[in-house]
């Protein structure tokens, strides 16, 4: 029986896994980040190793943010006497300039799930736990050094030994929320690096990103699957057939009208309510406006759109933005 022939282009896809770039539009892109630890410093190398952008890189987290988080995450719920429930939560008391104080407040439910009381007798207005973060201490204090936590007295043996175990939970949450970076921090950093690719969003989570960026998005890729545990970035290539142009095409004309229509609806508002224009209002829209034609520029020349669909709205916008400036020079 006769071997049936290899094409080139068969051949081609079998050894590169791909198809060759002259016939490739560019690539659907969809990612998934899970919460893994993740520490900044190991984002920083892996950026420089990998040659990608690192002005993209998330902003370091800071302490009073991991503070407020840890306490915030204080919902448990635990048994009493008498069939009764306590439940825990946090609640603010004061904050200035050198410290944040809150406290854990318990809530006294009787067996039939009726609200008792927040104080269930310890005479402290309910605070089971008190917890004072300090803004400014030496370089040297960091961690969870910058945390006072204290379990109030008068309590049962048992009781107690929930809430100091409360106790080391909030810092262990602290030390954690400083050290890692938090899912959401990472996949804003993934989706404002494809935002930097001109990526166009497809639908929810699925974006197109054209073949001239293929070297830079094959980096991002990487970095998306060092990050462990089941995060990931897949590609599908799309190939430059009339249909999937004519798809993309239709894509971006419908993203790019709705952020200049969002854009000149957001001046409008602003030109309504009389309200003084500052220049940092402007610029902000301002900038908005450019990105957008900064975008639409570089897909009319990958994506060889014939005509500016969105002119239109652009006209629209730009009459709506240059009245906003002179609303800015009138009140000067």
């Amino acid at each position: 029986m006769t071997k049936k022939a290899v094409s080139p282009l068969r051949a081609y896809v079998e050894e590169f896994d791909d198809l060759p770039p002259e016939l490739l539009l560019g690539r659907l892109v969809l990612f998934t980040i899970t919460e893994q630890k993740i520490r900044r410093d190991d984002l920083v190398a892996w950026f420089e190793d990998l040659d990608l952008d690192e002005a993209l890189l998330p902003m370091a987290n800071k302490a009073v943010d991991a503070f407020k988080k840890a306490t915030s995450d204080t919902k448990d719920t635990y048994p009493m006497s008498k069939g009764r429930t306590a439940s825990l939560m946090c609640r603010d008391v004061t904050s200035g300039p050198e410290y944040i104080k809150r406290q854990i407040t318990r809530e006294v439910r009787d067996p039939s799930g009726r609200k008792l009381d927040y104080d269930g007798g310890l005479g402290t207005g309910g605070e089971a736990i008190g917890v004072t973060f300090y803004r400014a201490l030496r370089a040297e204090d960091q961690g969870s050094a910058r945390l006072a936590v204290s379990v109030t007295p008068r309590l049962g043996q048992e009781e107690t030994a929930i809430l100091r175990q409360v106790a080391r939970d909030i810092k262990t949450r602290y030390d954690d929320y400083l050290e890692y970076l938090d899912s959401q921090k990472v996949r804003y950093m993934v989706r404002g690096y494809l935002k930097k690719l001109n990526a166009i969003e497809i639908k929810g989570g699925v974006y197109f990103v054209h073949v001239s960026r293929d070297a830079e998005l094959s980096r991002l890729s990487e970095l998306v699957n060092r990050l462990g545990g089941d995060c990931m970035m897949h590609q599908f290539p799309l190939p430059d057939f009339e249909r999937e142009r004519a798809f993309i095409v239709r894509t971006f004309e419908r993203e790019a009208a709705q952020s200049l229509q969002d854009l000149t609806k957001e001046i409008n508002e602003i030109l309504g309510n009389r309200d003084s224009v500052t220049p940092t209002t402007f610029g902000r829209l301002k900038a908005r406006f450019d990105e957008v034609a900064q975008n639409a520029e570089e897909h009319t020349v990958t994506l060889q759109i014939s005509q500016d669909s969105t002119s239109a709205s652009a006209e629209i916008a730009l009459e709506a933005l240059n009245e906003l400036a002179d609303r800015m020079v009138s009140d000067d």
